[in-house]
């Protein structure tokens, strides 16, 4: 097969069935694409020979920092698909203002491992996937609230405060700053309220969280206050909605070093797997001007 045989195409709904059967050929690394797949199936560019698909591109908008990873089917690799594939992404993010582009890899993968080094991927930070499966927590009294708009300001400065802080702490995020609220960002906040819980305290917003289907995407708590169980009786809390609202099990992930590891493991969440995440700055490398290229449009 020659490169320059490759089609690339924005993943179209019509092919959304067969992009998910391609996935479940590799249990390793099919299973994370597959989430995506389901959520947010705009990310997909599809590879296509003749009108077989091959490949998928999960690529985000460009921005400073972007991510992209890529999936060949089984008995497509080992002939230069997904290198020139994630070159050609790369490209493409670089001209639209990218200067750092980040994949990531299942954890005792070695063969992924190789394959991102290979092509200038450096460690960066691993994510912990944990899951509860047992029952609700028994019912405690706590001040928590779905978000309102009213809150963007409070919850925004201490879910920013917070997670800094962390990623100083954890030590992979030297360029870690704290994040300015912005009107877009209250926006989006706004679209989904009904994914955003607050804890209060006294009248005050005190802790912030975004949970999305069964998963507690994000928990912080205002630095001031973290260590006196506020965090415990809001994660609770947070369980128990979720299987108020219809779910059997909870999940998270949590960066490797974060200490908040040992409230989930108190709290009976039980690892399922890591993901190990590698950067690299594009305009530091060389890349393939000779293989297929991507929808110019991002959008």
């Amino acid at each position: 097969m020659k490169l320059s045989d490759i089609r690339c195409e924005r993943l179209s709904k019509q092919d959304s069935l067969a992009a998910a059967k391609l996935l479940s050929l590799d249990a390793d690394t099919g299973p994370d694409l597959l989430k995506v797949l389901e959520e947010e199936p705009e990310l997909f560019i599809a590879a296509y020979v003749e009108e077989t698909l091959i490949a998928l591109v999960q690529m985000e908008a460009p921005a400073p920092q972007s991510y992209l990873n890529v999936f060949v089917a089984p008995q497509h690799r080992r002939q230069g698909i997904g290198r020139a594939l994630i070159q050609a992404a790369e490209t493409q993010l670089q001209a639209g203002g990218t200067r750092k582009v980040s994949t990531s890899v299942r954890s005792g993968v070695s063969s992924s491992l190789a394959f991102a080094r290979s092509l200038g991927y450096a460690p960066y930070y691993s994510l912990i996937y944990m899951e509860r499966t047992g029952s609700a927590f028994p019912q405690e009294t706590a001040s928590a609230r779905l978000y309102r708009d009213e809150d963007f300001v409070d919850a925004h400065s201490l879910y920013a405060t917070a997670f800094h802080e962390m990623r100083v702490r954890v030590g992979c995020f030297p360029d870690s700053v704290v994040a300015e609220p912005n009107e877009g960002r209250r926006n989006a906040w706004a679209a989904n309220a009904h994914e955003r819980l607050v804890y209060e305290l006294d009248g005050e917003v005190v802790a912030y969280s975004h949970i999305h289907r069964n998963e507690i995407s994000s928990v912080s708590v205002r630095s001031d206050l973290q260590g006196r169980g506020i965090g415990r009786t809001f994660v609770k809390y947070l369980c128990n909605e979720i299987y108020r609202r219809g779910y059997t099990s909870v999940t998270l992930s949590c960066v490797v070093g974060n200490e908040a590891i040992h409230l989930y493991n108190s709290l009976e969440f039980q690892e399922s797997h890591r993901m190990e995440y590698m950067i690299k700055s594009p305009d530091n490398s060389e890349h393939s001007r000779s293989g297929p290229s991507l929808p110019a449009s991002l959008q």
